[in-house]
């Protein structure tokens, strides 16, 4: 499976070949079209030196208003997103990846911010996705940089480049906003926001509220529910712009597990987990509801904004509040040696002597009868007889746990950046990023009651596997020189990251463990070319860099392993090449990137994500720099207006990513496993007098499973539409504005393999098909 790069090329050529055609052939009538609908449908491109686009308003009513705020990113070239559950429901099985970089269960090397701000991190356990911030109603946009992204981004994962959502300023006039969605499997959302406008000179407000709720698709148990509240206010004066802004998020969600090919080739609708609790604690461990993912955040900042005649600055300090959990139901009880217990019967510290699944009526551990060998067929490719019922007397009773994983996580931080005019020609910019991040975890497991007629556990858990906290110190710099020369404009810039981690055992029986894990000095350089008023050239260079994560000091194997002490940060090198062209009614770009990723961090361990679940994690592995990654490709997208009150959109992307070094998991010029190579996105919109409808196609091609290169994932292709109609004002009286619209995702109702893991991956969700109706007084 090789993707034709020259016939790539050629196509992606006559994407800006037919910007250019389009704009010979423009006519007045054309110009015309560009009503007060078709002005907000632009693919925008910030004029810099490096790879950058921005979502328009077409992407944004692609998407029903339920969806997270990633699925709206999805249509820019170069972009990957994978969800799970229906809108983005389920942050476990989601998957983002750009350039053959990923965040996923496993990975973390794209870049999150919320208005500039750092989201601190991505991962499942501690981080923060940015659907965790934002609804969908109060995003502007979300401006995509991939590979080299702006030096101030503040992030300690940005490998792949960043994505930064911005979220909509306060109306200036008062209004109230309230919508109703519903939709398959028991969708519900309910959104109200209410403007104050202008209620002190140069100040407004906005609040927010939404609750959404949906089923599982698959199956009939389980679901996701998530409470939403957003604040923002503005205060503009003068030569001076503050910003408040406060967002809090809780949610919870139930999981989709991740399959083989092979079962996705047995059965491509289900994922393995059940709907009905059996009363046999093996079978129902994969019982939808015990998969579970609670999460709540805070979130608040401060910004004040100083634009100046030779001089602009901006500061903002931010808090961030995350407590989680992560929920599992392992199939037996651990037998517990050692450790502390407390005077309520938990057990603190201590490890497994092993576990056992039956008692007898005093609660004695019980063993399976002498030469039975009956085994339980499901799930995990079969148990062993002490899991299955028929290998017990009578009278036997089962039992299991209930395992909570608990995250926490505070972080505290200041952004600065300031930008001075020395004359027309050249501009200093200098600025900081500092954070501290105090993260908590700790495991406790739970005796469930009665697990042959439920779930529900003891309160008090029998044993705390673990405690830890994890402290991270962060401070980055940089200093950047623009020059402007006529037509031509250049860009040199350094910076450098200072990052320590601090691993504590709450318990006092493991010694603390301290890492540095600060950056060389970070180039970055480019230039920027207007060869026409349309026209743009443009070329760039950033090294990029990602500081090791707490999770690598997580296990009790970092504490004797070695190798701990000499890890170094993940770096990636990135050049982009491109063109962008823009007339009003043709907007185009093209770019030609390589990236060399150096010092990649993994984790060895010779567990099989698909095998089952190491509940007690005795089979943990070790992180090592094992070499890294080059990627090499094309990404280019044009959106046209045409006829009248048309629009059309495309965007191809091309991608060779490969490892550059053999290792226990990977050789040398394999194929990253799940980059795609082949995605091409078109989308054919209407906007007039209220009308708004659009179909829109993503194809994405086959890729490489697994780290052998074994496994060809199918390619597929996903169709969306929708249609809408806001009324006029005045139409009903006492009501502004009414509006109808009408969301299908996954059209065709595709099955198909998104996101995942090496050699596991989650499903694509089905169709979903939504009807909303806002109201705005």
């Amino acid at each position: 499976m090789k993707t034709d790069f020259k016939k790539a090329l050629l196509g992606a050529g006559s994407l800006l070949a037919f910007a250019v055609a389009a704009h010979a052939e423009e006519t007045s009538t054309v110009g015309g079209a560009a009503d007060a609908a078709i002005d907000e449908i632009v693919i925008s491109a910030r004029k810099t030196t490096y790879a950058n686009n921005a979502t328009d308003a077409v992407m944004m009513d692609q998407k029903p208003a339920a969806s997270s705020v990633l699925a709206v990113v999805d249509s820019l070239p170069g972009m990957f997103i994978a969800e799970g559950g229906p809108f983005g429901s389920d942050d476990w099985s989601t998957t983002v990846s750009v350039r053959g970089f990923t965040v996923s269960l496993s990975e973390q090397q794209v870049g999150m911010t919320i208005d500039g701000l750092p989201n601190g991190n991505s991962n499942y356990g501690g981080g923060a996705k940015a659907n965790r911030y934002i609804d969908s109603e109060n995003m502007e946009r979300a401006e995509v940089s991939q590979g080299t992204a702006d030096i101030a981004s503040p992030s300690h994962e940005a490998l792949g480049g960043t994505i930064n959502f911005v979220t909509s300023d306060p109306l200036e006039e008062q209004r109230f906003w309230g919508s109703v969605s519903m939709g398959n499997n028991n969708a519900q959302r309910y959104f109200a926001r209410y403007d104050t406008g202008e209620f002190a000179e140069g100040t407004r407000a906005y609040f927010s509220y939404s609750n959404t709720q949906n089923d599982a698709w698959i199956g009939n148990a389980g679901g996701t529910e998530r409470d939403h509240f957003e604040a923002k206010i503005v205060s503009e004066m003068d030569q001076w712009k503050f910003t408040g802004r406060l967002s809090f998020d809780d949610v919870t969600e139930a999981n989709y597990q991740q399959i083989s090919l092979a079962e996705f080739e047995e059965n491509p609708n289900w994922d393995r987990l059940t709907d009905e609790i059996t009363g046999i604690p093996y079978i129902d461990q994969v019982y939808r509801p015990v998969w579970g993912t609670l999460r709540r955040n805070w979130f608040a900042y401060a910004k004040a904004e100083y634009n100046g005649d030779n001089f602009d600055f901006t500061v903002a300090p931010y808090y961030h509040d995350n407590w989680g959990r992560g929920d599992w139901a392992p199939p037996y009880l651990v037998a517990v040696t050692g450790g502390e217990e407390q005077s309520n019967g938990t057990i603190y510290g201590g490890s497994a002597a092993g576990s056992y699944t039956f008692v007898d009526a005093n609660g004695t551990p019980l063993a399976p009868i002498a030469g039975c060998t009956a085994v339980l067929p499901f799930p995990y490719g079969g148990s062993s007889p002490a899991s299955n019922p028929a290998c017990y007397a009578a009278g036997a009773n089962p039992v299991s746990s209930y395992r909570h994983t608990h995250y926490g996580k505070k972080r505290y931080g200041v952004t600065a950046d300031g930008a001075y005019r020395l004359g027309e020609m050249n501009t200093l910019r200098a600025g900081l990023w500092w954070e501290n991040s105090d993260r908590h975890e700790y495991r406790d497991w739970h005796k469930i009651i009665d697990p042959r007629s439920s779930v529900q556990f003891d309160d008090v858990a029998y044993w705390r596997q673990y405690d830890r906290d994890f402290d991270v110190d962060t401070l980055m710099l940089y200093a950047e020189d623009t020059l402007e020369l006529g037509r031509l404009q250049l860009r040199g810039g350094i910076k450098k990251y200072l990052v320590d981690l601090t691993r504590t055992d709450n318990f006092g029986t493991q010694a603390q463990q301290e890492i540095e894990s600060d950056s060389d000095i970070l180039f970055s350089a480019g230039a920027l070319f207007a060869a026409t008023d349309n026209l743009e050239v443009f070329a760039g260079f950033a090294q990029n860099f990602a500081a090791i994560k707490d999770g690598v000091i997580e296990g009790a194997a970092s504490v004797t392993n070695p190798e701990i002490p000499d890890l170094e940060g993940e770096t990636a090198d990135n050049f982009d090449f491109g063109l962008r062209f823009g007339n009003g009614a043709v907007r185009a770009t093209i770019t030609a990137y390589y990236v060399k990723f150096n010092n990649r961090i993994t984790f060895v361990s010779a567990g099989d994500p698909v095998d089952g679940v190491d509940y007690l994690e005795e089979g943990e592995g070790a992180y090592f720099n094992v070499g890294g990654i080059k990627s090499k490709g094309v990404e280019a997208s044009i959106s046209a207006d045409f006829a009248e009150h048309w629009n059309i959109y495309g965007a191809l992307t091309l991608n060779d990513s490969e490892y550059t070094e053999t290792t226990a998991q990977v050789t040398e010029g394999n194929k990253v496993a799940l980059a795609p190579e082949f995605q091409l996105v078109g989308t054919l919109s209407y906007y007039n007098d209220g009308v708004r409808a659009g179909v829109s196609a993503k194809h994405v091609g086959e890729r490489y499973g697994n780290f052998a290169n074994t496994e060809e994932v199918p390619s597929y292709t996903t169709v969306d539409a929708w249609v809408g109609y806001t009324m006029p004002e005045g139409t009903i009286q006492g009501i502004g504005e009414i509006d109808f619209s009408l969301n299908a995702t996954n059209l065709t109702d595709k099955r198909y393999l998104g996101g995942g893991e090496p050699g596991a991956y989650f499903i694509g969700a089905e169709r979903q098909i939504t009807a909303n109706i806002g109201f705005k007084f």
